[in-house]
């Protein structure tokens, strides 16, 4: 509606400017054409035309039209000034928005995935109590074993040989063997590619 306001006004102004009388005055010079003739001349001479025109009334009357023109103009500058600043600072808030949403799916993540290592180190944990608990389970009930043997095997146990007759204690070699067993238990393995020159 205001731009049409503005083309309107610009319309009159134009009808008015094009069908004013042109009541300036041709100058040849330093001096005033006195007719058509003598300023064709100057002109072929010096391809120069200047015209100075005389005051008058209409000239107040479009001087008040350029303002009222040039306030209007202003006036819409600012309008359009005042509109882009508001599309800015809107454009501005969504993007501050749209960033700290990404911040809380971000965090919302970090949480997740932190749970679920506690879970899996519950889960470990869990798993490695009842490893332990039966290994000892395991122990205890080859403790029972070995000593029920050992109660066997404390009687004597002849051997024929054909030559000579051996005497061996069993119970004496399970605790050798026991004893063996427990210092290799933490030993690491052998470095296989550690060859000696």
């Amino acid at each position: 509606m205001k731009n049409l306001f503005f083309l309107f006004i610009l319309f009159i102004l134009f009808i008015i400017i094009s069908c004013s009388p042109n009541r300036g005055v041709y100058w040849c010079g330093d001096h005033p054409c006195i007719n058509k003739k003598e300023k064709e001349a100057y002109f072929k001479k010096t391809m120069i035309v200047e015209i100075k025109g005389s005051k008058n009334k209409n000239y107040k009357n479009i001087s008040e039209i350029e303002k009222i023109m040039q306030e209007a103009q202003s006036k819409e500058k600012k309008r359009i000034k005042d509109e882009k600043d508001l599309t800015k600072q809107i454009k501005l808030e969504q993007k501050k928005q749209i960033k700290e949403e990404k911040n809380l799916a971000k965090q919302l993540k970090l949480e997740e995935k932190k749970q679920i290592k506690e879970e899996k180190n519950l889960a470990k944990q869990v798993k490695l109590e009842e490893k332990r608990r039966i290994k000892d389970e395991k122990k205890s009930s080859k403790r029972k074993i070995i000593v029920s043997q050992k109660k066997q095997l404390k009687k004597k146990v002849d051997l024929d040989a054909g030559i000579t007759n051996t005497e061996i204690k069993l119970g004496k070699f399970s605790e050798l063997v026991e004893k063996i067993t427990k210092k290799n238990t933490f030993r690491p393995y052998p470095d296989i590619n550690d060859v000696p020159n």
